[in-house]
């Protein structure tokens, strides 16, 4: 079976943390590794979550979504998704991801959203 590439990547001078997903998101397993990505984020950095490689997703990997997004709003942490492929921009807006955080199709408008946190 194929798993997700997840990495991190902190910018201390904007203070915004990227985290890229590719590959799959389908599996408890696959959602512990984005949870555990995105678990270390303070309050005062933004969150860019770039799903531009994610190849399929599935109803857990959109409640994972999900639930990143609620607990950045309960601590005010900025968030933006980035998700370049059409198809599956389309799918997370239609799973109403877009009312918790802004799903974008460029990590240049997410970076300028994402970094107003700052």
């Amino acid at each position: 079976m194929l798993v997700p590439t997840i990495t991190a990547h902190t910018d201390p001078s904007r203070r915004i943390v990227h985290v890229t997903v590719t590959g799959p998101l389908f599996t408890v397993d696959h959602t512990s590794a984005f949870r555990q990505a995105c678990g270390g984020v303070g309050q005062w950095y933004g969150l860019l979550i770039d799903l531009s490689g994610v190849t399929g997703i599935s109803d857990t990997g959109v409640r994972a979504l999900r639930e990143r997004a609620r607990a950045s709003a309960v601590t005010g942490q900025r968030l933006a998704f980035v998700c370049s492929e059409l198809v599956l921009r389309t799918e997370l807006v239609l799973a109403d991801l877009d009312t918790l955080a802004p799903v974008l199709a460029s990590a240049n408008d997410a970076l300028v959203l994402a970094a107003m946190a700052a």
